[in-house]
This record gives C-alpha cells, structure tokens and sequence, in this order.
C-alpha cells in the first residue's frame, strides 16, 4: 500500500490547505466523470481520496504518522470502497466549488454538482450507537454482537482501542428505498479495571509491599491482564517506584507492545508491639 503523503505528492510537513490543494488536483484530473470507463484513472481517484481522508483529519493523520496504515486501519478506516462511498463521505462542496473548475468550465462543474447531488439523495443517513465494553477486552481485541433496528451485526473490536475512539462498520446505517446505506458509527467506551489503568501502551497496576520486603527484597503476587504472577522486588525498593514486567502491555496495531508498570506502595504498620519498637528503634540507631 502506497504511502499516502507520496500519493498526494507533498511534504510530510504539509499544512492542511497544501493537502487540500494537491488533492484538488488529482481529484479533478482522475475525477470519473472527466475520465468515463477508464479504471485506472477511477483507482487513481479512489487512492487519492483515500489519502485525503486520513490526511485531512488531525487526529487520522497523527496516528498514521505514528503507525502508518495499520493504525488508521485500527480506528476502522479501511479506505473507500466505491465511488459512491467517496462522494457520499467526502465534502466536495469545500474541496472544490465552483472556482475550482475554472480550466474545465461551468458545465464540469455542473456535471460534479449532479453527482453529487444524485448521490446524495439516495444514502441513507450514519447511524450512531455507543457500546460500553470490559477494560480487557479494550486491550487484546475480542468480537461483540451489537443490534441496531432488530439486527444483529458481529462487531470486531481492534486490540488496542481507547475509551472515546468510534469504530466505523460499513453499509450497517439506514438505507432509503434502493439507495446507498449509510454506516454504523460505534463510540467505545472502556470500562475501568478493579487494579490496572492505562497510560499509552503501557498498564500500571499498585503492589502494597511490607517495609521489610520493600528494604531487604523479596517476591509478591502482581495481578497483569490476564493472570496473577510472581514478582521479585529488589533490595531498597523506594514508596512510588515503578518496576516493569516487559511486553505485558497493550500491543498497538502496529504490532508495538507495552508494559506492565508495577508502582510500589510501601506498608506503614499502624501499630507495633513493644517488641517491634525496640527492635525498630536499634535499627534507627544504626541508620
């Protein structure tokens, strides 16, 4: 798959309006209605549009910045499919206008407008629901059956996926008469876990370790995603210091994985025995 910055022909530094200007350009050049029967030119539009979506919203261009194409697939944009799709889900109205077909003439112009409009007509509206999920199934992915209208659709929820980020499911909205359906649009939101959070790819869970295990070393159980563990702390652990269980986070689509952060609370006794207080306070002596 073809880097999307390459296809538009710009900087990966290029600012929204140069975005919008190069597609402009191939869009008018390899539009179908410019170029009718030829296949080439109406794959070349498609992968054009295809660029300017992901590149043209902020938060799409940051993670495929970050994780190219498997990361926007992740947040469920698995490109436009036909050219319907594209005229329905892009706002050519903005891109273009009428000015921007001056070389062609008013009638080119008119000619997208019809499109346009045409289409338009016939796609059924984006449906939206929200789907509250466990905080586990967030971070390994699972499948999910959801129903929208009486219909039951298998939804499929990437590894990874963050509280707020909404999964797209293509042809699921309302359909009008024999026109295009519209999508299902999914917000996610992740319930919290009992002792992990998140933070990046990373999960942090809290250990309580006893004073003397946390001065002289020892083991302790750790709870990680998916069962609970020994784990070895070192001499002198100090009250907040975060100790690591490698590759025991969240595996981005990417394939880049996290880890567990063991955040170490230190115990306080509320109360000794006067056998503890004499020895504590020999202790104190030699410190």
């Amino acid at each position: 798959m073809r880097d999307y910055y390459e296809i538009l022909g710009v900087k990966r530094s290029a600012t929204a309006e140069e975005i919008k200007k190069a597609y402009r350009k191939l869009a008018v050049k390899y539009h179908p209605d410019k170029n009718p029967g030829d296949k080439t030119a109406e794959e070349k539009f498609k992968e054009a549009s295809n660029a300017y979506s992901v590149l043209s919203d902020p938060e799409k261009r940051k993670v495929y910045d970050t994780h190219g194409h498997a990361g926007v697939h992740g947040m469920g944009f698995e490109g436009f499919t036909n050219m319907d799709d594209i005229f329905a889900n892009l706002n050519l109205n903005d891109i273009f206008g009428r000015a921007a077909y001056g070389g062609f003439g008013d009638a080119f112009g008119d000619v997208f407008g019809q499109h346009r409009q045409t289409t338009r007509n016939f796609r059924g509206r984006d449906l939206r629901i929200n789907l509250a999920i466990p905080f586990v199934d967030a971070v390994l992915g699972a499948q999910k059956e959801v129903s929208v209208q009486g219909k039951g659709i298998n939804l499929k929820i990437p590894p990874g996926i963050k509280d707020g980020q909404t999964l797209r499911v293509r042809g699921h909205g309302e359909t009008i008469n024999a026109g295009i359906s519209g999508d299902l649009l999914v917000k996610i939101s992740v319930q919290p876990h009992p002792t992990l959070t998140r933070d990046g790819l990373d999960l942090v869970t809290d250990v309580k370790v006893p004073m003397t295990t946390a001065a002289l070393g020892g083991t302790v159980r750790v709870q990680t995603l998916t069962e609970n563990v020994e784990f070895k702390i070192p001499p002198g652990a100090q009250p907040g210091q975060q100790l690591r269980l490698r590759g025991q986070g969240v595996v981005d689509p990417s394939g880049r994985s996290g880890d567990l952060r063991v955040r170490i609370v230190v115990e306080i006794p509320k109360s000794l025995s006067r056998k503890q207080k004499d020895l504590l306070k020999q202790l104190a002596k030699t410190l």
